[in-house]
Order: structure tokens, then sequence, then C-alpha cells
């Protein structure tokens, strides 16, 4: 029984809950934002196929996941070796099955919600270029890129590409490249051995400290961009600025220290940020359409 228990948290360990919110909202919040800049209301949005999209997103991207820390068994082992797959409490063939349902979960899910083509193409796109950086060259522009197609995903199944599709592009590709930040930096013994592509590794690790906030940055002119350009209300800018702050805090406070405790604080912040910034738009078309 108690072997039982290991492995069950083990695999809701593997699934990351942590993360779930972020996931969640990341795929729902550019499909509010299209279905609002399409037609002015959230009439399309109220719809089952709404928690559809957003749970095939979920399975997408914690099937990522999954797969992620299956490719990477080797860097977990120098760097945390208490994780589901290095200590042994999930097994590669376990973890593998459970990536796979997860992704074809999503894509079917998502492709018989919609039945589009060019959105459904873009998702798979989103899944190859991680699977790739996952397994074959981590380089982070690859994870920046897998990043920035899943808004572009959600937006053409509901609405035309438009100039605020790219920025909502940017605005995910530049995050995820701040992410990366600390992330890289707490990974980089097992990176330094293995994934010698990373940005971290390239540039060691005070001075790819140094230069998030060159990634901050763009992240935070896109997040002011949409409400200037799509005259948003002042609620939207409380949550973008308080977004914006936390993202540059993050990476402010890793210049000139990359103690742990730190890095693993900047972290938070930015994933804080994203999710501050997509709880801004969504109170923002709610607001928008229902007030």
């Amino acid at each position: 029984m108690v072997e039982i228990k290991k492995k069950l948290v083990g695999y809701i360990e593997l699934l990351r809950p942590g993360w779930w919110p972020a996931c969640f909202f990341i795929g729902l919040t550019p499909g509010m934002l299209a279905i609002y800049a399409n037609s002015g209301s959230l009439d399309e949005f109220i719809q089952l196929k709404t928690f559809a999209w957003a749970f095939a997103y979920w399975a997408s991207i914690v099937g990522i996941y999954v797969f992620n820390d299956l490719v990477g068994i080797e860097e977990d082992a120098v760097i945390n070796p208490k994780r589901p797959l290095p200590s042994g409490r999930v097994t590669k063939k376990g973890a593998l099955v459970l990536s796979l349902l997860l992704l074809i979960f999503g894509i079917a899910i998502w492709w018989f919600s919609f039945e589009n083509q060019l959105s459904t193409l873009t998702q798979l796109s989103c899944i190859g270029v991680i699977a790739i950086y996952s397994s074959v060259y981590k380089n982070n522009l690859l994870l920046g890129l897998g990043a920035g197609l899943i808004p572009i995903g959600v937006w053409i199944a509901f609405a035309p590409i438009s100039i605020v599709t790219v920025n909502m592009f940017l605005l995910l590709f530049f995050w995820e490249l701040t992410l990366d930040v600390p992330e890289n930096i707490l990974h980089f013994e097992g990176d330094v051995k293995i994934h010698p592509h990373t940005f971290a590794i390239k540039l060691g690790r005070e001075r790819f400290a140094k230069i998030g906030l060159v990634f901050a940055l763009p992240t935070i002119f896109s997040t002011l961009w949409l409400f200037f350009h799509l005259n948003m209300s002042y609620i939207y800018l409380i949550f973008a600025l308080i977004g914006s702050l936390s993202l540059f805090y993050s990476q402010l406070s890793i210049r000139n220290s990359i103690a742990p405790i730190n890095l693993g604080r900047s972290l938070g912040l930015v994933m804080f940020s994203i999710f501050i910034i997509n709880i801004g738009i969504i109170t923002y078309t709610i607001v928008q359409s229902y007030l």
C-alpha cells in the first residue's frame, strides 16, 4: 500500500500541479481576447467548447512537461535526484505512456471542438518545437518559439490574424526567455554536462543573470502596448503594471546575487507576472462585455 502511494504521489508530481493555473490561463486568455476583439462580446466564449480548448491546452502543455522530464532524467539526476523519474518512483515507460496519452487527448479535444486545420497544425507545431528542444537541441530560442505559438493557435480558432496576434506571440516568446534566466541558472550543474546549448552555459551564470532584463523589457512593452492599442480600461492597466513590475524585479533581484533563494524567488515572480497579466485581460474582457 505504501509503495502504491509513493508511485501515485510520483505521478502527481510529474504532472507539476503548481504550474496548472499558468497552463490553463495561457491557453484560455488569448481566446477570450480574440473573441472579444472580433465580436465585441463574449457570447461565443460561454459555450462548452471554451472548457474544451482550455483543457486541451492544459493537457498538451502538461504532456510536454512529462516528456521533458523523461528526456531530462540524466540532468535531474545531477541537480534534483529526488524528482519522480530519477528517484525511480515513476518508470520511463510509465512517463512515456502518460505523456503520449495527454498529448493525444489534448490534440483530439482541440480538433473535435473546432475542426480548424490551421489552429490544430499550430498546436502540433508548438508541441513539435518543444519536443525538439527537450530531446535534441536545448536552445532557449526554441522554447520561446514554442511558447509563442500557443496564443497564435488559440487566436486563429476564433478570429483573423492581426497585429494583436503578433503582439501576443512576442509577449509569450520573451516571457518564456525571461523565465529561462533563473531556471537555467538553477539547472546549471546539470546543463553544463548534458545540455551545453542553453544561454546560461554559453554566457556563464553571473553574466547570464545580468541580461535577464533584455528579455523582460520587450515582455513589459508588449503587455503595455495592448493597453494603448486596444484602448483598454484602467482595470487592465492596474494588472498589467503589477505584472510588469513583478517581472522587472524578478530579473533585477538576481543581477548581483544568484544565490538559490534569490533564483527561486525570481522564478516565482516570473510565474506570478504572467498569471496577473492574464487575470487583467480576463477581467477587462468580462467588464467590457457585461458591465
